[in-house]
């Protein structure tokens, strides 16, 4: 999907997927000058140049001399004439792909135009910062940044830019998968397009519908779009050419005309050699390395595909440095990789070659978690930089997500919030994230004698898994992603129902993922998993190695499992300093959650909470919890009214070994179910939560995270990024290991948690998946109802310390 620049009184730009060939602004209307007009007019007249040499492709002197006139416009005391030069400037650097630079810079020009009074020219930027936004996969901040243009463009100007407006909404719409609304809005911008005879939008418009149809595979209506847009884009010799070669290759591909789809994509790697080239150039080759991977030629599909995640890997690292965009950024790319992965696998299964299982396995933990690798490699008071406003914005989020749940509030307000952020991240700049060459050697080399790291990639018609340990490396074709899925699901379901059928379903799954495995690796008591796609949502632990006389042996009785955001992840946590669990316990239960509590003293407003059920058997289930840990200080319980913000936030500053939270956690109407955990009612009765957003900014030096609450573990699993949510943010915010659930739980008192941290007590060099595996076979033995895996096997650990 794409987005649009507008033109106001500078440059557009072109975005991914989409060459825009840029369109000169208007001229300047005629001005009344103070005293210095002619310096005032030599100003604007320096514009001309370097937009002609933007309209030839040559980004780089033309940003050179948009800069020296920003800078000249400044010492001039001329604020307006300064921020169109900034704003062409934050054009050259979005087309020459510097999106972190030419963000700051948008950001910067609309303060100008804004101190000077120039609604018009702040308009286009906002609208200008919204196609940045949407080029990055960031549709909700596009969509409220969208909303500030529209709100300030008015009169010729509005009438003038209508086409790039409906056109431009009509992408965002479609990517929040509004499709009639989306669909009614390309068919008024082609039609302003066509009025206006304006070519370049009117092509935009056919070929950005095209893609929409392409991309939902109705094709009938893909090749009618796509084929205007060609027509026009070559009758009127368009630079956006390049942009039509792509979608009809994908388009030829798609429809199984692979010799057709082979010479579009030729012309389209042709024209993205050429100078000035606006399209990614990471997409071109990603697609003719597809199209060459269905005509079996691997090892050209495979140069492709080399020079294709090179070009993203490139392109991900100049994103804006906050993990929203950057998360948007490695589920673009993610596609890329997974090419390669495939291309790669083929031919290692038919010629055998090791450095190709190699290339293949770096390739796949490079893209993973990356942007989570950025977030923890970060300096961990980067974000004191920030003004109080940010702060201030992060508690309206909170506010504004409870107000969601009540059934008041606006998801354009958590658009409006969620934008806010992001420009403020981006502009506090923090580290561009960390690298590893060679990553195959650091982790054999990370790894513990007894244990092993499975990554998974799942595809199809095969999925694929490497097994990693110091000695040992190899790579597995599993089932294709829609099989594993399938059997994943059975399995589950079974599981939460506490069904017969989960014994055979179970021996099924643990077959098709780990039958393969060589005796080397299944010995490994410790078991890492890199997960992928559907298998986030699996109950490992219950999983069936083998049956018997006496019953199923579950794959928690052979191994501890403890999932790792990735092999990247763990070469970075191989080099941290580790927690010595030395801080106290603190535990978080029993909070009051509506006014008809009678521990509630506050005003009643039963209009303000959300009415949950009290958590009676949470307070015992901490204070055993805490008695079981025994740490060296004395625990800090928070409980009732305590269990409140406030408590926590100060309870932090003692630097808790273990945080322990048994509270109810609801799903976030945020993008990606981030999940909240809800606290006690404030003073007037409001609910408190505490979201992804604000624990990922805490600082945890390592802490034990355990999150009791109702399917904790819940969250969206994004292509690159993996699992969202809770276990995510406290991992961010520096936690060592995070435990949770994958459904819900019943209310009691947390005799999982005293066997966990009773063991780990006595263990602290264990760790949490192996304190975990105990507890968990001690249930299995109990001989309760506690014994079914319904139960145990909900809980699992994620980090990325061993």
């Amino acid at each position: 999907m794409k987005a649009i620049f507008l033109v106001c009184l500078f440059l557009i730009i072109p975005l991914v997927g989409t060459v825009r060939r840029p369109v000169p602004p208007p001229r300047a209307k005629s001005l009344t000058l103070p005293g210095d007009g002619i310096e005032r007019q030599n100003l604007l007249k320096r514009l001309d140049l370097p937009r002609k040499l933007f309209q030839a492709g040559d980004f780089h002197q033309a940003a050179y001399l948009f800069q020296q006139g920003h800078q000249d416009a400044l010492a001039a005391g001329e604020r307006e004439i300064a921020a169109r030069f900034l704003g062409n400037l934050g054009s050259c650097r979005f087309a020459l792909h510097q999106y972190q630079e030419a963000l700051r810079t948008l950001v910067i020009a609309r303060g100008l135009a804004e101190d000077a009074g120039n609604r018009q020219t702040a308009g286009a930027l906002d609208f200008n910062i919204s196609s940045l936004y949407f080029q990055l996969g960031q549709t909700d901040a596009a969509a409220d940044a969208a909303g500030r243009a529209m709100a300030r463009l008015s009169g010729e100007d509005r009438a003038r830019q209508l086409p790039k407006l409906l056109i431009h909404l009509a992408t965002i719409r479609a990517a929040q998968v509004r499709i009639p609304e989306a669909l009614a809005l390309f068919q008024q911008g082609i039609a302003a397009a066509d009025r206006a005879n304006d070519t370049e939008m009117y092509a935009l418009g056919w070929n950005d519908l095209g893609e929409v149809y392409l991309d939902r595979r109705q094709f009938p209506q893909a090749e009618h779009a796509l084929l205007e847009a060609y027509r026009v884009r070559k009758l009127n010799r368009l630079r956006s050419l390049e942009s039509s070669y792509r979608n009809l290759g994908r388009l030829r591909l798609d429809q199984g005309d692979l010799g057709a789809a082979s010479r579009l994509l030729d012309e389209a790697v042709g024209c993205s050699r050429r100078p000035g080239g606006l399209l990614p150039s990471w997409q071109v080759y990603e697609a003719r390395g597809r199209v060459r991977l269905a005509q079996n030629r691997l090892s050209e599909a495979l140069d492709d595909l080399r020079i294709a995640v090179r070009l993203a890997a490139i392109w991900r690292r100049a994103a804006p440095l906050n993990d929203a965009t950057r998360i948007s950024a490695e589920n673009a790319i993610q596609s890329v990789y997974s090419a390669l992965v495939e291309a790669g696998n083929k031919l290692y299964f038919a010629a055998g070659s090791r450095s190709l299982a190699r290339e293949t396995f770096e390739a796949a933990e490079d893209n993973r978690a990356a942007s989570l690798r950025a977030l923890v490699a970060e300096p961990r008071d980067w974000r004191g930089s920030l003004p109080p406003k940010y702060w201030e914005t992060l508690s309206k989020l909170e506010s504004a997500e409870v107000d969601v749940l009540r059934g008041r509030g606006s998801a354009d307000k958590l658009q409006q919030l969620q934008g806010a952020l992001i420009q403020w991240e981006s502009h506090a700049g923090p580290s561009a994230g960390i690298e590893f060459p060679d990553l195959l050697d650091r982790v054999q080399h990370s790894l513990g004698p007894d244990t092993a790291l499975l990554s998974f990639h799942l595809a199809s018609p095969d999925s694929y898994l490497w097994a990693v340990t110091r000695a040992h490396f190899a790579l597995y074709r599993l089932p294709s992603a829609a099989q594993l899925a399938d059997l994943a699901g059975r399995f589950e379901k079974s599981v939460r129902e506490n069904s017969p059928a989960a014994t055979l379903a179970g021996y099924r799954l643990y077959r098709a993922l780990f039958g393969p495995l060589a005796s080397p690796v299944q010995r490994k008591a410790h078991w890492l998993l890199a997960l992928d796609a559907s298998l986030f949502e699996l109950p490992f632990a219950a999983l069936v190695v083998e049956t018997g006389a006496d019953g199923p042996v579950f794959l928690a009785e052979r191994h501890s499992v403890q999932t790792t955001s990735g092999a990247g992840m763990l070469a970075l946590s191989a080099a941290a300093s580790r927690q010595s669990l030395r801080g106290p316990f603190l535990g978080v239960a029993d909070p009051v959650y509506n006014t008809a509590d009678p521990r509630w003293s506050g005003t009643a407003h039963p209009s303000e909470d959300l009415h949950l059920a009290r958590l009676v058997g949470s307070a015992r289930e901490v204070a055993a919890s805490a008695a079981a840990w025994s740490g060296p200080r004395s625990p800090v319980l928070l409980e009732g009214a305590a269990a409140s913000r406030c408590s926590v936030e100060a309870a932090l500053d003692s630097h808790p070994a273990v945080l322990h939270f048994a509270t109810h956690v609801l799903e976030s109407r945020q993008r990606f179910r981030s999940g909240l955990i809800v606290l006690s009612l404030a003073g007037r009765g409001q609910t408190e939560a505490l979201t992804s957003a604000e624990i990922a900014t805490w600082h945890l030096d390592g802490a034990l995270v355990a999150l009791s609450g109702c399917s904790s573990g819940s969250a969206e699993a994004l292509p690159g990024t993996g699992l969202m949510g809770l276990t995510r943010a406290w991992q961010a915010a520096g936690a060592s290991a995070v435990i949770a659930t994958r459904w819900p739980e019943p209310d009691d008192a947390g005799a999982l948690f005293v066997s966990f941290y009773r063991y780990l007590h006595a263990f602290p060099q264990a760790g949490a998946a192996v304190a975990l595996q105990h507890a968990q076979i001690a249930l299995l033995r109990s001989h309760t109802w506690r014994s079914s895996p319904s139960y145990w096997g909900a809980y699992f650990v994620t980090g990325d310390q061993q």
